[in-house]
C-alpha cells in the first residue's frame, strides 16, 4: 500500500474542525501531524481526540519537517499568505472556499504553486454532492432539450451576527454560499464563456455590515443564463433548482429531481398564424403530450474530496476540481463584487 501522507490542519472553526480534520483523522490515507488555532480549548479538544502535535502560531509550523499537505481553513483574508507559505515550504494546500479575496489574488496563488510545482485543491464541496451530481444527470439526460437557464437559490431568515457578517472578515453571502452555488451553476452549465454578469447585494436582516441578500445573473456567450439567489432575510422559502429546457422543466422535490417534459417528435405541428386569433380566443388547443419522470438524489453519487487528493498526489490522476475551474469561480465573483462597489468597498 502506497504511504500515508502527512496533513497539518490550520484553523479550528465550524468546517475546520467538523470536516477537515475528522475526514483527514479517519483515513486511511492521510496522517495528522499537527493543528494550527489561536484558541488554547480548541487544541486542547484536537490533543485528546487524535493525540497530534497542537501550535497557537501559524510560523511554528515551519521549526519542524514540513507536512505534504496544509488544510488552510481560516479566515478569507489569510488564505493568500498562508498558503504561499506553505507552498514554499514544499507543501500542497487544501483551501477552504472561497479561494481568496480577489482575482488579483488568486493569480499569485496559482503562480506560486506552479513555481513550486504544488497544487492547490479548493474544497467546493457541493459540486461533488449526489444533488450537483443528480442535476447533470438530468441535463445530461437530453431530456430538457437544450437547457437555456438554470437557477439556484437558498431561502431562509438568518440574522447573522459572526465574523462571517462583517465585509472586513472577507463575509457576506457572496463569498459564504456564492462560492458554492455559482460554482455548481458554472460545472452545470455548457463550455461555452461568461460573456455577461450582472450582480445585486444587500446586508438586511444581518447583524453586521456584509451582505445577506446576493442576486446574480450570468450569461454564458451561447446565450445560457445562470441565475443565483441567496436570501438569508426571506421568511418563505422558494424552489432552491429551477432547471429550464426548451422541452421541459426540472425542479427539486424532496430526495428527487422532479422532470416535466416532452418528446418533439410526438407533438403535433403548429405553424404561426397571422392576423385576427380565430374565435378571438387565446387558447391556441395547442396540447402537448407531457411526461414526468424523477431522478432520485442518492448517496452513492457522492464524490469523495480527499480520495481524490490522495489520488492526484500518489496516482497522478486528475482531480475533480481543477485550479482553471476555481479562478474562474474567483474571477465571476470579483466581476459580481464589481457590480457593487459602493458596497463591498
Amino acid at each position: 500500500m502506497n504511504r500515508k501522507l502527512k496533513i497539518a490542519v490550520v484553523g479550528l472553526g465550524r468546517i475546520g474542525w467538523r470536516f477537515h480534520f475528522q475526514q483527514v483523522l479517519t483515513s486511511d490515507q492521510f496522517e495528522l501531524t499537527a493543528v494550527v488555532d489561536s484558541l488554547p480549548d480548541r487544541l486542547a479538544e484536537a490533543r485528546a481526540a487524535a493525540g497530534c502535535e497542537t501550535l497557537m502560531d501559524f510560523d511554528d509550523l515551519w521549526s519542524r519537517p514540513s507536512p505534504d499537505g496544509v488544510v488552510i481553513a481560516t479566515p478569507t483574508t489569510l488564505h493568500e499568505s498562508m498558503a504561499i507559505r506553505a507552498l514554499e515550504r514544499g507543501c500542497h494546500v487544501i483551501l477552504e472556499k472561497p479561494m481568496t479575496t480577489s482575482i488579483a489574488s488568486a493569480d499569485r496563488m496559482i503562480a506560486q504553486a506552479r513555481k513550486c510545482d504544488r497544487h492547490i485543491f479548493l474544497y467546493q464541496p457541493h459540486r461533488l454532492t449526489p444533488e450537483t451530481q443528480t442535476a447533470r444527470e438530468v441535463i445530461q439526460s437530453g431530456l430538457l432539450g437544450p437547457v437555456y437557464a438554470i437557477h439556484r437559490g437558498v431561502y431562509r431568515y438568518v440574522r447573522r451576527n459572526d465574523w462571517q457578517s462583517l465585509r472586513k472578515n472577507g463575509g457576506g453571502m457572496l463569498n459564504n454560499y456564492g462560492a458554492h452555488y455559482i460554482d455548481q451553476l458554472i460545472y452545470l452549465s455548457d463550455d461555452s464563456h461568461v460573456a455577461e454578469i450582472d450582480c445585486k447585494l444587500w446586508a438586511i436582516a444581518t447583524r453586521g455590515d456584509a451582505d445577506d441578500v446576493v442576486k446574480a445573473w450570468i450569461k454564458k456567450e451561447s446565450g445560457q443564463l445562470l441565475d443565483v439567489q441567496i436570501n438569508q432575510a426571506s421568511a418563505y422559502d422558494m424552489p432552491t433548482w429551477h432547471i429550464c429546457g426548451q422541452y421541459g422543466t426540472a425542479i427539486r422535490t424532496g430526495d428527487a429531481f422532479k422532470v416535466r417534459y416532452y418528446d418533439p417528435a410526438e407533438a403535433l405541428p403548429l405553424s404561426v398564424i397571422e392576423g385576427a386569433a380565430p374565435d378571438r380566443s387565446y387558447d391556441n388547443r395547442d396540447r402537448l403530450p407531457w411526461r414526468e419522470k424523477e431522478f432520485p438524489i442518492t448517496r452513492d453519487k457522492q464524490r469523495d474530496f480527499y480520495a481524490n487528493i490522495y489520488d492526484v498526489i500518489v496516482n497522478g490522476v486528475a482531480p475533480y476540481i481543477r485550479i482553471e475551474e476555481s479562478r474562474e469561480l474567483m474571477r465571476v465573483m470579483d466581476l459580481c463584487r464589481q457590480c457593487n462597489r459602493d458596497f463591498v468597498d
